[in-house]
């Protein structure tokens, strides 16, 4: 299975993004990793700019998750 991050150096940004988000929200990295992923996926094929990814898609998948818990 390949992987969605450019290289190493990427990757690492986004497992960073994905612990905070697990613990801001209380859940499992487990749990979150496919939503922000998913997240990601969707946001990179348009971005100019790779270094907004994290943050962008630790914003749609707290709303995401937020949405889902209502």
């Amino acid at each position: 299975m390949g992987t969605i991050y450019a290289n190493a150096s990427e990757a690492a940004l986004h497992e960073a993004a994905i612990d905070a988000l697990a613990s801001e929200m209380h859940r499992s990295v487990a749990e979150i990793k496919p939503f922000y992923e998913r997240e990601v996926s969707l946001l990179q094929d348009g971005a100019r700019v790779r270094e907004f990814l994290s943050v962008c898609a630790m914003r749609r998948t707290r709303e995401t998750l937020r949405t889902e818990h209502r």
